[in-house]
């Protein structure tokens, strides 16, 4: 969703590099990245200082576009998790470069 929601906005996302946790080369990439981490992290204080700092440098409209995007993928793993659905090991495969750019198989679960 990011990469075709930067690339709609002329906006183009490196997901390696947002992977990496900075993003220096992307416009608002390092905030990006603090606010989409703080959002996972239960910190209600690091929430609201990348918010903050997000809407300093991007506004208003991109940083709620940003929350809106957070906010979607927690909604469909809550409804994936609560109906014991699970990617199919062909799905999975088809996406092997992204997780591994995006160091997804790093973060752990909070069942």
């Amino acid at each position: 969703m990011l990469s075709w929601s930067g690339l709609e906005n002329d906006t183009p996302m490196d997901i390696g590099q947002i992977g990496e946790g900075r993003a220096p080369e992307q416009q608002w990439g390092d905030e990006l990245h603090a606010l989409a981490s703080a959002a996972v992290d239960l910190d209600d204080e690091a929430l609201a200082r990348a918010r903050a700092a997000l809407i300093e440098v991007a506004g208003v409209p991109a940083t709620i576009d940003a929350a809106a995007v957070a906010a979607n993928f927690e909604m469909m793993t809550r409804l994936a998790d609560g109906t014991g659905a699970r990617m199919p090991e062909e799905s999975i495969a088809g996406r092997r470069s992204i997780i591994a750019a995006t160091r997804m198989t790093d973060v752990t679960s909070r069942r």
